[in-house]
């Protein structure tokens, strides 16, 4: 997996001491954030399909510390988003 350019070059932005550079630099990589968050799921996915060869979801979940059908969903892409609850009035 190959992090975007914003991402990788962010440690040495951040050790700059001009504010304009840090704060260009930390702009760009909340902009690359989106692309960083479906590479690291499809890399995750990825390794989750991989630890499924020759095992069952049960044998994979307990080697994830997650519940079986959670790393089924994982294998297939499937977003852990918790969903926020309506407030009752």
């Amino acid at each position: 997996m190959t992090l975007p350019e914003p991402i990788a070059h962010l440690p040495d932005a951040l050790t700059s001491t001009d504010p304009v550079t840090r704060a260009k630099a930390l702009s760009a990589a909340l902009d690359a954030v989106p692309t960083l968050q479906r590479s690291i799921a499809a890399a995750r996915a990825d390794a989750v399909n991989e630890l499924k060869q020759g095992r069952t979801w049960d044998q994979v979940g307990e080697l994830l510390g997650l519940h079986p059908a959670r790393a089924s969903q994982i294998a297939r892409g499937v977003s852990g988003g918790t969903k926020k609850k309506t407030p009752t009035t």
